[in-house]
């Protein structure tokens, strides 16, 4: 068996594609999970505080926050990718993996994504990598063109591992939760006020369309696994995959969740879109000539960079060694071929020098805004004296280069067997981890052998070895929106400030509607919606989540913890076991009720809550 698959996942090995769909998924992805660390950024006294801003951390985090962000630019760029991608995941490993006072589900997708691409050669087109090869291996005979191709294999990895194991681990939770089996599995978490962002009742009142929706949920990622591959599927995968995404956008607080899986999903975009939608764009009528020497090592640059970032869309690069045409418009000028370079434009007007190069960064929108700063007197003065010493001392040194890169097949073939056999021991990890899952579990139950001293161990080796993957490689159980997510939470909590003047201002934690405020969203919602407040209520960590959520909040806010009296609201919600009609709208309804007060003096906490364990 596993002969036939090594054949045939070499032949996919072997297969080379367009590598833009790559690149754009590397652009994409590295700016949803920039948005992410931002947001970790500015959370990290409340996420690595002891107590926020009182009690530090054990090491101070915004160094390592800096040069996370540094490193994510650099991934976004493509600029020394392989180093960037190396430290990226190192740092998410540090910081994602080792979070332990919340869970967030894509944290998982992050980790083992960032892990990919030090892999995978997401680099190899749209990426300023790319251009230092270019400039590295061209001289003034020749310009190189490195490879943009990749192996077709590059586009799946991704979706198996950061989507698809996801999948597969989360309907062994779904497929034994009734909240799921009765097609609630949307409806619920929708109608609660604390888990949503928007009042969508319109939608959650059509009860057959938001309960089918519920089950195609449930049919969707039991299957995606066995189809996402398949061509004839593709597109059907990819719509509903997105379309499935973009409404966890529109209902929850966790917009980098839904944009970071549909960033994933541009990998199953057809790679003739892109080279549709590229040549078009090459299309464009050309606004600008652009002469340049061929011999002239610093006009080979100008016109391998110029180039590399798409403006030969906009301008024509023409040596002057192939102006056949002779064009009359050059007629006037020095023939300084060397030196200077020239440009013209519809109307046959000539740019000499630097005045070319500002002429061609005005006809790309843009770069407009430049063009006018460096026409400014003094700049324009300075930039042109650079800019004739270099055209006058620049050498015409040579690169040489061989176009054609080493074939080794005995290392080929090692690479192939190497990754092959990656991908195996990840899926065997992803069944040892979801061997511990509740419909696991309840299988084992009805086959009486649950109490066993073999299954037994088998199950802590299965623990042992999620606590181990789900930090190195994202692999760990994803009970998404399950049961014991919602099940006996029918309560909200807000926290209001009162200012010594008696005045009140909400915390942007819970708004006076009951739906989550400004700070709640991704990671820090997760944190207090499951892990301060919860279906649940345990007293210690709601005093102590309330404590650290207000020391943030007034710290940020210039409020001063030596006299700061916060009171605590609750709203009594009802706990649904099947459809209602305009649920949601009743909940946002039901009155603000007092629980109590917590106060600060001389940065010191005294809470005095009336919330009992279970509301």
């Amino acid at each position: 068996m596993f002969k036939n698959l090594l054949t045939k996942f070499t032949t996919l090995y072997n297969k080379q594609i367009d590598g833009k769909g790559l690149a754009i998924f590397r652009i994409v992805f590295s700016i949803v999970f920039l948005g992410e660390v931002i947001q970790l950024a500015y959370f990290q006294h409340l996420i690595f505080d002891k107590i926020p801003y009182l009690i530090p951390g054990e090491i101070e985090m915004w160094p390592v926050f800096l040069f996370w962000i540094i490193s994510i630019l650099f991934l976004i760029f493509g600029l020394f990718t392989r180093v960037a991608a190396i430290i990226n995941y190192v740092l998410t490993v540090v910081v994602l993996g080792t979070i332990s006072s919340f869970e967030y589900h894509m944290f998982y997708s992050y980790i083992i994504v960032n892990f990919l691409f030090i892999f995978i050669p997401v680099s190899r087109t749209l990426s300023l990598d790319r251009l230092l090869l270019k400039l590295k291996y061209s001289n003034t005979g020749f310009h190189y063109k490195p490879p943009q191709t990749v192996s077709a294999i590059s586009y799946y990895i991704p979706v198996l591992l950061g989507v698809g194991f996801i999948y597969f681990d989360s309907v062994f939770f779904k497929l034994s939760s009734p909240l799921w089996l009765r097609g609630l599995g949307l409806w619920l978490p929708g109608s609660l006020p604390e888990a949503v962002i928007f009042n969508n009742s319109f939608l959650l009142n059509l009860k057959y369309l938001i309960i089918a929706l519920g089950y195609l949920t449930l049919i969707f990622e039991t299957i995606f696994l066995f189809v996402f591959w398949r061509k004839k599927w593709r597109m059907p995968v990819l719509i509903l995959g997105i379309g499935l995404h973009l409404g966890i956008l529109m209902f929850f607080p966790i917009p980098f969740f839904a944009l970071g899986v549909v960033a994933i999903y541009i990998l199953m975009i057809p790679v003739s879109l892109w080279d549709i939608f590229f040549k078009q764009r090459e299309a464009l009528q050309k606004q600008t000539k652009f002469y340049y020497d061929s011999n002239s090592l610093s006009g080979n640059r100008t016109a391998i960079i110029l180039g590399h970032f798409g403006v030969n869309r906009y301008i024509e690069f023409i040596p002057f060694q192939k102006n056949d045409n002779n064009d009359p418009a050059l007629k006037n000028s020095s023939n300084n071929y060397l030196t200077e370079v020239y440009s013209i434009d519809r109307k046959n007007k000539v740019y000499t020098g630097w005045d070319s190069f500002i002429r061609m960064l005005n006809v790309i929108w843009y770069l407009k805004p430049v063009s006018w700063i460096l026409r400014c007197p003094g700049i324009y003065h300075i930039a042109r004296g650079l800019y004739n010493y270099t055209a006058i001392n620049c050498t015409k040194e040579l690169y040489k280069e061989n176009n054609s890169e080493p074939t080794n097949f005995t290392l080929r073939q090692l690479k192939v067997k190497t990754l092959f056999w990656s991908l195996i021991f990840f899926s065997i990890v992803q069944l040892i981890v979801t061997y511990t899952s509740p419909l696991s579990k309840l299988l084992r139950q009805k086959m009486g052998v649950s109490e066993l001293k073999v299954v037994k161990i088998s199950e802590s080796i299965s623990n042992n070895v999620t606590d181990f993957s789900g930090v190195f490689w994202g692999i760990s159980h994803h009970g998404v929106f399950v049961d014991s997510h919602f099940a006996g939470y029918n309560h909200d909590i807000a926290v209001v400030y009162v200012s010594p003047a008696g005045s009140e201002k909400w915390l942007p934690i819970i708004s006076k509607k009951g739906t989550p405020g400004s700070y709640l969203f991704g990671p820090v919602w997760a944190k207090w919606t499951f892990r301060v407040d919860g279906p649940l209520v345990n007293q210690d960590k709601l005093t102590n989540g309330i404590r650290d959520f207000t020391a943030f909040w007034a710290h940020k806010n210039g409020i001063s913890l030596k006299g700061a009296v916060f009171k605590i609201r609750v709203k009594k919600n009802q706990e649904p076991k099947y459809w209602e009609y305009n649920f949601l709208n009743r909940q946002l309804q039901n009155p603000w009720l007092d629980a109590g007060q917590v106060t600060w003096k001389d940065n010191l906490y005294y809470p005095d809550l009336k919330i009992i364990e279970k509301m």
